[in-house]
């Protein structure tokens, strides 16, 4: 696997803004809450460790055993229950520091202070192909270290912050976007909802595994799901593309609907980025769903996404 340019892999030269209008409004529950179905228990820590919670810092602990690394952001003023977004991080060069660097070209500081938000991003291992060495996530169900790490920092940041359970969400983008199909098919029944930006599953990629990677399979919970893709050029590497994230993500879309999975699917033509009408959508859907509560999206009228995004029902 080679390593494309750092400005294909990570985001477009200027960072996505972030004082965008939110297009979409928190989901409302219905009914009480003991009729609601309940989101997993939290898993025993694998290592007994947490990084360090007690404000928004990048720290390394201890999950199976092996170091790993997470940003944690957390709002300046903490509040009760709050939701908790999960971002994993595209395949990088390792002259990156690839959490603390979204975290700031994100502006998550400031969109965890506005929203009352916390956003985790763990770091990836890294993986050595043809001699180059990169982050990249486990998707080709090697092992389990990534699951595992999301359940050591799922428990970590439930158990020492205030944080409603109800409203954990998975966003990914590139690669980070491919995992995230795997943690919903072997971690569904912690999520309320999942976006993936340039993601997608089921890819042929024999240069990389004999089998497909980031296989799809149904997730234990019915989640609402949000997917964009870039059109033609969305792909790895840049100039002669081995992985087609508009067909993959092709292929995910049509699993998640076959599974009657609410989903909205859209495409822009800006290739493998995130544009800021992407980004804008993406972190209000991720922060506007609970765990087993209808999506406040069924409606199909979002302001600014109805020429570029396609609804389909459950």
């Amino acid at each position: 696997m080679r390593i494309a340019p750092l400005a294909f892999l990570l985001l477009t030269a200027c960072p996505p803004a972030t004082d965008d209008t939110d297009p979409g409004t928190e989901t409302g529950e219905t009914g009480g809450e003991d009729t609601l179905p309940a989101p997993a228990e939290l898993a025993t820590l694998s290592s007994g460790e947490c990084p360090e919670l007690g404000s928004t810092t990048t720290s390394t602990f201890l999950s199976s055993g092996v170091e790993r690394t997470a940003t944690v952001v957390i709002p300046e003023t903490p509040t009760e229950d709050m939701p908790v977004v999960f971002f994993f991080h595209g395949l990088l060069d390792t002259s990156v520091e690839p959490t603390a660097y979204h975290a700031d070209a994100l502006n998550l500081q400031a969109e965890a202070n506005s929203q009352g938000a916390i956003f985790v991003l763990p770091q990836s291992r890294t993986m050595t192909e043809f001699g180059f060495t990169f982050y990249m996530w486990q998707v080709m169900d090697e092992d389990e270290l990534d699951l595992v790490l999301y359940d050591d920092l799922r428990t970590c940041v439930t158990q020492e912050l205030d944080t409603d359970i109800r409203r954990y969400s998975a966003l990914g983008f590139s690669g980070g976007a491919l995992f995230t199909t795997v943690l919903a098919r072997e971690r569904g029944d912690t999520l309320a909802t999942m976006v993936e930006m340039s993601g997608g599953s089921d890819i042929d990629f024999a240069m990389a595994s004999d089998e497909p990677i980031a296989v799809y399979g149904t997730p234990a919970n019915t989640m609402p799901a949000l997917l964009f893709s870039g059109g033609d050029e969305d792909g790895w590497p840049s100039g002669f593309i081995m992985v087609n994230f508009q067909d993959a993500t092709d292929n995910l879309e049509a699993k998640l609907v076959e599974d009657s999975h609410f989903t909205w699917r859209c495409r822009h033509d800006m290739g493998h980025t995130i544009t800021m009408p992407e980004w804008g959508l993406a972190k209000a859907w991720a922060l506007g769903h609970s765990y087993g509560v209808e999506s406040s999206y069924l409606d199909g009228a979002i302001d600014g996404y109805t020429d570029w995004c396609t609804e389909f029902l459950p």
